[in-house]
């Protein structure tokens, strides 16, 4: 990685606003880091996430009140998929960076199962690779869907969109091209 590249892609350690969801919990809070995107975050070799400043909500009980703390550790394992909260320089600085270049990119609208979850959305991908391969051969273990509708199966009338989420690629149960 070029001095460049490494610039584009990191910054001076800072909070970042993450909202991460488990199988049964939202849970948003912060972690401190020195990555640009939330996927740096997820992507990185540490296996668990340290959040301040944070709030759990139930799924399967969306009435009860969040449970807030100060401080919790959350195993990147747990987590099914996160929606990106980037702050609005940070993606300037990404998208005039010299390393993002989504032209040689296929989008493929993808129906995906995670467990307690049903999600449509637009799966990009490299040319050289097809969607068989895409959870096997990709080495990140978060990847990105965009244009994303999100049903929390266990309460169908719980629903989510989101322009770009992150699923972890080890909780696809089922995946298929052609959803709606």
């Amino acid at each position: 990685m070029t001095a460049m590249q490494e610039e584009t892609n990191t910054l001076s350690e800072h909070d970042m606003r993450m909202e991460l969801f488990t199988e049964y919990h939202r849970i948003e809070g912060e972690v401190k880091t020195t990555a640009l995107r939330t996927n740096g975050v997820l992507n990185a070799n540490n296996h668990h996430l340290i959040l301040s400043k944070v709030s759990t909500s139930s799924l399967i009980r969306p009435q009860d009140s969040p449970i807030e703390s100060g401080i919790a550790r959350i195993a990147k394992r747990a987590v099914v998929l996160a929606v990106p909260n980037e702050e609005p320089d940070n993606e300037y600085r990404l998208l005039s960076g010299p390393i993002y270049n989504r032209n040689d990119l296929l989008q493929r609208r993808v129906l995906l199962v995670m467990g307690n979850y049903e999600i449509n959305g637009n799966l990009h991908l490299d040319q050289e690779l097809d969607l068989e391969k895409v959870l096997l051969e990709r080495p990140e273990s978060f990847i990105g869907i965009t244009n994303a509708g999100i049903i929390y199966l266990p309460n169908p009338n719980l629903k989510f969109a989101a322009n770009t989420i992150l699923i972890n690629k080890q909780h696809v149960e089922f995946i298929c091209a052609g959803a709606p």
